[in-house]
């Protein structure tokens, strides 16, 4: 009897333990090269689909677009969160004392921790995010850490 008992409480534990608890977020995330709003569909309970509208780090603006995978950790509310996508944007750079237009191509990618507060419809984040440019200039960014604040519905 004991066994069934636990097998049950297993099963309610498991399904009960779901990577996120929200359909739909909005918010903001300021980091060290792009800052901006972020806009987040969850697909499933362990996908989701991320969109981020940036200010870029050299006075332009770039929209990602971000396909994640995302599996509870540590305790209740807490999600590690990875996954891959594209960006495109345009700026501006500085040659021979004249700015010049870009056009920005690129791969993204992102790992982070997210905490959904339970009690409230409130997410924060902590991620990075490395990306690649591949048209204008190859470009390597490794230096993009950020804190993210959402509101959950």
């Amino acid at each position: 009897m004991k066994k069934i008992i636990l097998a049950i409480a297993l099963c309610f534990a498991a399904i009960s333990m779901n990577a996120q608890d929200y359909n739909w977020a909005v918010g903001v995330r300021g980091g060290g090269m792009a800052s901006g709003l972020t806009v987040k569909k969850v697909l499933s309970d362990a996908n989701a689909f991320e969109v981020n509208v940036n200010y870029w780090y050299n006075n332009g603006g770039i929209i990602a677009g971000m396909y994640e995978w995302s599996t509870p950790v540590i305790a209740e509310g807490f999600n590690l969160y990875y996954g891959i996508g594209a960006h495109l944007g345009s700026g501006f750079s500085r040659k021979s004392d004249t700015d010049v237009a870009t056009f920005k191509i690129g791969a993204d990618a992102v790992v982070g921790l997210e905490y959904k507060i339970p009690a409230a419809p409130i997410a924060i984040s902590l991620d990075y995010r490395p990306f690649l440019n591949v048209i204008d200039s190859f470009d390597l960014g490794l230096y993009d850490v950020g804190l993210g604040l959402k509101f959950c519905f």
